[in-house]
Parts: C-alpha cells; sequence; structure tokens
C-alpha cells in the first residue's frame, strides 16, 4: 500500500478543512462574536486564502464590528437600512446561505427597537418600525406598530405593513382586506406587496386577472385598481371586509367595486327592480367588467 493517500483523497481533505474554517467563521458571526469572527476568519485566510466567501466574510466580519449603536433619528436609521441593503445582506446570501437570516435579523431588530422611539414619517418609511419589525420576523409587532400609525386605514405604508403582517401570522384571509383597500388607493404599489407576500394562489390571482382584464394597459401602473372587482366577479362567495366604502376613492374602478358589491348583496335576495338598476349602473361604469360579471354569472346557472 502506498504510504500518500490518493489524490482524491487528498482534495477531499482539503475542501472539508476549508467548509470547516468557514462554518467556524459563520458560527461566530451568527453568535455575534466579532472578536472571534476576526480570529477565525485571520486562520481562514491563512489556509485557504483563495476561498471563494472569503471577500463575503470579510465584509460580514468589518460589519460586526463597525456597527454602531444607531440613532433614533430617522434619516440615520435610513442610511443604516441602505447600507445594510447594500453590503452585509448580499454578503451574508453569498456567504452563508440558509444562516443569512440568523445573521441579519439582530440588526433589523435593533434598528426596528430604536425606531420605536419616533412616530410615523412619509419622508422615511423605512425607518418606521412597522417595516423593520417585518424584516427581523416579528409579524405581530409589525401589525401593532403599523395600526398606530394616525388614519391607518387611509395610509399605504400602513396598509403594506398589515397586509404582510396579517399574512405572516394568520394566513392569505387576513390580508385580502387591507391588499383590496391597497389596490383601490395606490395601484402601483400591488406589485411590491405581492411579491413581498409571495403567496402562490395570490399569484396565479393576480395573473389570471391580467389575463381577463386584458382591455387594461399593462403599461399603465394605476391598472391594478381592478384588481378588486375582478377578485369579486371571480369570488362572489368570498367576504372581504374593506372598511367604509366612503372614504375608497371617487375612481371608476373603486365605484364599480362598490356597484358589484351592491349588486351581490341584492342578488343574494332575487329578482328586484333594484337588481336591474344596479345591472345598469353596472354597465354604466364598466362595460367591460359587466360583461365579465355576466360571462361568469351566466356560467354559474348553467
Amino acid at each position: 500500500m502506498s504510504d500518500f493517500a490518493d489524490s482524491g483523497q487528498l482534495d477531499l481533505f482539503e475542501h472539508s478543512r476549508a467548509v470547516i474554517l468557514a462554518n467556524d467563521v459563520i458560527d461566530a458571526l451568527v453568535a455575534r462574536d466579532a472578536t472571534l469572527a476576526t480570529e477565525r476568519f485571520n486562520s481562514l485566510c491563512i489556509e485557504e486564502p483563495g476561498h471563494r466567501a472569503r471577500a463575503a466574510l470579510q465584509t460580514l466580519c468589518c460589519a460586526l464590528g463597525d456597527w454602531p449603536r444607531p440613532s433614533a433619528n430617522p434619516a440615520e436609521i435610513a442610511d443604516a437600512v441602505r447600507w445594510l441593503d447594500a453590503k452585509p445582506h448580499p454578503a451574508a446570501l453569498a456567504a452563508m446561505g440558509d444562516k443569512a437570516a440568523d445573521f441579519m435579523r439582530p440588526f433589523w431588530r435593533e434598528l426596528a427597537c430604536v425606531a420605536g422611539q419616533h412616530a410615523y414619517d412619509s419622508a422615511y418609511p423605512e425607518s418606521y418600525s412597522a417595516s423593520l419589525y417585518l424584516r427581523c420576523g416579528d409579524a405581530v409587532a409589525a401589525a401593532t406598530a403599523a395600526h398606530a400609525v394616525p388614519n391607518c386605514d387611509g395610509n399605504v405604508d400602513a396598509l403594506h405593513w398589515i397586509a404582510v403582517a396579517r399574512y405572516r401570522a394568520e394566513g392569505l384571509n387576513a390580508c385580502r382586506a387591507q391588499l383590496m383597500r391597497l389596490a383601490l388607493l395606490a395601484p402601483q404599489r400591488v406589485p411590491a406587496l405581492l411579491a413581498e407576500i409571495d403567496e402562490p394562489l395570490l399569484n396565479r390571482d393576480w395573473r389570471a386577472f391580467q389575463a381577463d382584464c386584458h382591455w387594461l394597459d399593462s403599461e399603465d401602473d394605476t391598472a391594478g385598481s381592478w384588481y378588486p372587482a375582478w377578485h369579486l366577479v371571480e369570488h362572489p362567495g368570498m367576504e372581504i371586509e374593506i372598511g367604509e366604502l366612503a372614504t375608497l376613492p371617487a375612481t371608476r374602478a373603486a365605484q364599480t367595486f362598490v356597484e358589484i358589491r351592491r349588486r351581490l348583496g341584492l342578488e343574494r335576495r332575487g329578482y328586484s327592480t333594484a337588481l336591474i338598476s344596479a345591472r345598469n349602473r353596472l354597465r354604466e361604469l364598466s362595460r367591460e367588467v359587466f360583461m365579465l360579471y355576466m360571462a361568469r354569472r351566466d356560467a354559474r346557472h348553467r
């Protein structure tokens, strides 16, 4: 037998050693021990100077060692958020994989706790505690902070935060009211909200809405304001409490949504002159939605 291991065994040993050294650095980073992380990183550099994650791990060691106690000033918190998004977060994803969230969470929580010292400022929504609590995974605290925003049912930032928080804490049905209200008030915000929630059923509905309402301009960022009306047409049995209807914007999309709600309620009571009037009103508001409504209604009564 040879006195030397074959090259495959040597490669495996070297690879395993590199993995162990890198994992040691990662464990120290997750434990928030900046001194130990730096010591272990230096050992990695000596033994594995060309390690693929070297640059990312160095960024993380520096981030942990240089992290100051953040100010309660909204502008400075916003700067910290941008820095975390630009440097530590990408580096954590590159070097840590599944452990990236564990490393980032304490940064977001510390910012959230500090941000709780100031009220909501529309100029710095990313600095408000609700947004930061969502980043650290605390949906309950995020919802509480979002509900504290004055006129939260009319504030698009608050509606976004509440929708995400309620989805994470209670599931899809719990967030629909905020989603629909946001679509009517600020439809340009809907794609970002859907991306953050990332619920397959919701994404499927959104694609179906876009396909069914093909007459809408796909380049128009207000087209999503018709989503709530479409949703009522597609899911007439789903009750969604959207809040005070009188506070909705005076847009055709919002008026169509209200009219479909009214028509659905009248249909449950049977045929009447009020139902005929509601049908005519719906046709006046949007012939396309009216035709879609009637097509769905006929299909369900066959």
